[in-house]
């Protein structure tokens, strides 16, 4: 009898499987390690942790078994993806590895974007920049850690790194090389554009290879630490989700797993690389030679769990243990207690920041509706809840790219439980199934072994001889179903709701830290995003040219229509692609202003052009209570020379203010025509009406301000009358 050994490399621990070629499990070990957290959203281990264990698991399945190590056929190792590895020359680690659920890099995500472009990099690597993957860390590690990036010679992933101590090899497998932002995915191949356009020495990164190949054998030292034979094939493996597809049975068109490990993954199979343009779930190359993946990850799924059981149930989870038994069967059991849709609790599962498919770094978990109410009890089906509801929002994103599965293999840990299966197959309207193995990334990684030793003649004639599905089965209950159909609608509207809140938390957790912020944040930043946006695809190079014709006065200047503004061309391209073809009036505002004042809103969108730094102050028109506006409610922005902001038409805004090291501004302001007129004659005071000025608009003034003291506005601002530096 032949065996082979599997090895999955996660991120809570490390579990060894040991199989014997029908697929068997003869022996296991599981070896856990902690999660390194030096500071809010970072994520940290040291690579020994993984060396350690792989060598001890191995070891101990070997002494559990009893067999002859020289029945060892082969092993590979599944591991938890995009962790940054760093060598030195003579091959020893500079630092701890930066982890798949790290948040630190979204400068240098941005970075990356801005360097390749968001449309290339898409088209090239089929994954936007994520705080995730790998090329921003290194980029991290440069810009932060100079002298550890300047002795580093060698790059690898988590797995790699731990098959290089086995074989004294250096590659990258193709199926997590696909996940660092550098893969050309299509050619299956290092991008020389990305490396060159992020200045990333191609030399630090080793040859790629295919899963199933050869990658090296076991060095004589490894022999004598785990009983291995000296020269036992080492496959290449996979990432762990490319591992767990085998594993699960998915190596063909039209397969797909969900798992519920660390991460929640919902992951298809394709023989062409399938891309969801706005870049919301990944695309990467399978374990299967020219195969690709569709799949998503949302980064806190049992994390979440984890979690819950960690702080609220410490006490059940001794004595749970001391009885021989799971916590965890005990919080779902209690969770079943509670009724569909946790008695209105509803939870967000972004403890690490989220990947798919909403893509920001700053989110973090919420319980929304919480009340006294609530117990522990409904606290923890909200989670699980949670967890699975971010799955059908990913697998919409799925259906959108013409992927719909109606059955879902499940895998991880959560597959386990039939509450969980039940709770799949009701929120995802799908067919739920499992197989008979418990050890998805283990088999696929025990599979691709076995393809190098020569015992499987492919991968596909593997799965079909070692993975059996289980009668562990759950189909939709309609009844449920509908209900998820509507608890879904007010989770989906959540995220968007409070994106613009999390990055405020963001700026307020580094203030907390003691870190340096900006004094202002720019339009482009996600805090603006319930205000307006920036327009790209207008000539401002040409509207700046004909605004620096405009006078500069002593105080502060508007003119809402000017000849020199209100060029033929310039009308017709702001008319047809900013106001949709209504007709339009171009004017200027300029001046030297410093004070907040007053707040205005037209009853139309607005759009400046700034030719120099100004700083725009903002308000949403919800903050208006009875005509009355607080300062509080006011939020400042920096527009930089050359940008368009076109702001919402539920937005308050009032004449810009001078920048930082700026002593003026001129701003170019573009409505629709006759915005700016006297009221029409007849016109009552009442109702809306009558917050309206003489010139057909909203104005929310200052006590102290001129217009408060002219009497042109109805509206009040009230508190402090700001006063930038």
């Amino acid at each position: 009898m032949r065996y082979l050994l599997g090895v999955d490399l996660g991120t809570s621990g490390t579990k060894t499987v040991l199989f014997d070629e029908n697929g068997t499990v003869i022996a296991s070990k599981t070896i856990e390690y902690p999660l390194l957290q030096p500071k809010n959203g970072w994520a940290e281990q040291d690579p020994k942790f993984w060396y350690d264990a792989t060598i001890n698991s191995i070891k101990a399945v070997l002494e559990q078994s009893k067999i002859d190590s020289k029945d060892v056929a082969a092993l590979s190792i599944a591991g938890q993806m995009h962790g940054l590895v760093m060598l030195d020359k003579d091959g020893k680690v500079l630092r701890n590895s930066i982890l798949w659920c790290d948040a630190r890099t979204q400068k240098q995500c941005d970075e990356i974007e801005e360097k390749v472009g968001h449309k290339r990099l898409i088209e090239i690597n089929a994954n936007p920049a994520l705080t995730g993957f790998t090329a921003p860390k290194i980029l991290w590690v440069r810009e932060n850690e100079k002298e550890i990036y300047e002795k580093c010679t060698t790059i690898l992933l988590p797995k790699d790194y731990v098959r290089y101590m086995l074989t004294g090899v250096k590659a990258i497998e193709i199926s997590d090389a696909s996940g660092t932002n550098l893969l050309d995915i299509k050619k299956r191949e290092w991008s020389d554009e990305i490396l060159e356009k992020l200045s990333i020495d191609k030399s630090l990164l080793p040859p790629i290879i295919e899963s199933s190949a050869v990658a090296g054998h076991i060095t004589k030292e490894i022999a004598e630490l785990t009983g291995l034979k000296e020269g036992t094939i080492v496959a290449g493996g996979a990432g762990d989700n490319a591992a767990a597809a085998l594993g699960t049975g998915v190596c063909k068109e039209g397969d797909a797993f969900v798992t519920l490990g660390t991460s929640g993954v919902i992951f298809a199979h394709t023989n062409k690389p399938s891309i969801d343009p706005l870049g919301r779930v990944h695309t990467f190359c399978a374990a299967v030679k020219n195969s690709w993946t569709a799949m998503s990850c949302t980064l806190a799924a049992g994390l979440s769990l984890r979690w819950m059981r960690d702080e609220l149930y410490t006490i059940e989870k001794d004595t749970e243990a001391k009885e021989g038994r799971d916590v965890y069967n005990l919080m779902t059991a209690n969770a079943d207690d509670i009724p569909v849709g946790s008695d209105g609790l509803i939870y967000l599962p972004y403890l690490m920041g989220e990947r798919s498919p909403v893509l920001d770094a700053n989110a973090r978990g919420v319980f929304f509706g919480l009340s006294a109410r609530h117990t522990k009890s409904h606290m923890t089906r909200a989670v699980l809840e949670g967890i699975t509801l971010s799955q059908r929002h990913n697998l919409e994103v799925l259906h959108e790219m013409g992927i719909e599965p109606n059955t879902l293999t499940a895998c991880g840990g959560g597959a386990q439980s039939p509450f969980w299966r039940q709770l799949l197959a009701d929120c995802l309207k799908c067919r739920i199934i499992t197989t008979t193995s418990k050890e998805g990334p283990a088999l696929g990684a025990a599979i691709l072994a076995g393809v190098a030793a020569g015992i499987f003649s492919s991968v596909e004639e593997a799965c079909a001889k070692l993975v059996k599905v289980s009668d562990k089965k759950s189909d939709t209950n309609c009844a449920y179903a509908e209900k998820y159909d509507e608890i879904y609608k007010l989770y989906s509207f959540l995220y968007p709701t409070m994106r613009p809140a999390f990055a405020k938390l963001d700026t307020l957790r580094k203030k907390l830290d003691g870190d340096k912020v900006p004094q202002y944040k720019e339009v482009t930043d996600v805090e603006f995003e319930r205000y307006g946006k920036v327009v790209s695809d207008i000539p401002t190079d040409k509207i700046l040219e004909q605004l620096e014709k405009t006078p500069l006065t002593d105080g502060t200047d508007y003119k809402p229509s000017v000849e020199v503004l209100e060029q033929k061309d310039l009308v017709e391209v702001l008319q047809n692609q900013v106001f949709g073809g209504l007709k339009i009036q171009i004017g200027y505002c300029n001046g030297h202003n410093k004070a907040l004042n007053a707040l205005e809103y037209h009853r139309n969108a607005e759009l400046n052009v700034a030719a120099n730094d100004a700083v725009l102050m903002v308000a949403p028109m919800t903050a208006v209570h009875d005509g009355i506006i607080d300062t509080n409610d006011v939020e400042f922005f920096i527009v930089r020379k050359g940008q368009a902001v076109l702001f919402y038409e539920t937005t308050l805004h009032y004449a810009p203010c001078v920048a930082p090291n700026e002593d003026h501004f001129k701003v170019c302001v573009v409505l629709p025509k006759d915005t700016n007129t006297d009221r029409p004659q007849g016109v009552t005071h009442d109702g809306e009406s009558g917050y309206l000025t003489h010139n057909n608009k909203w104005l929310f003034a200052h006590g102290e301000s001129n217009e408060a003291k002219a009497g042109i506005t109805t509206g009040k601002l009230i508190g402090t009358n700001y006063v930038l530096e």
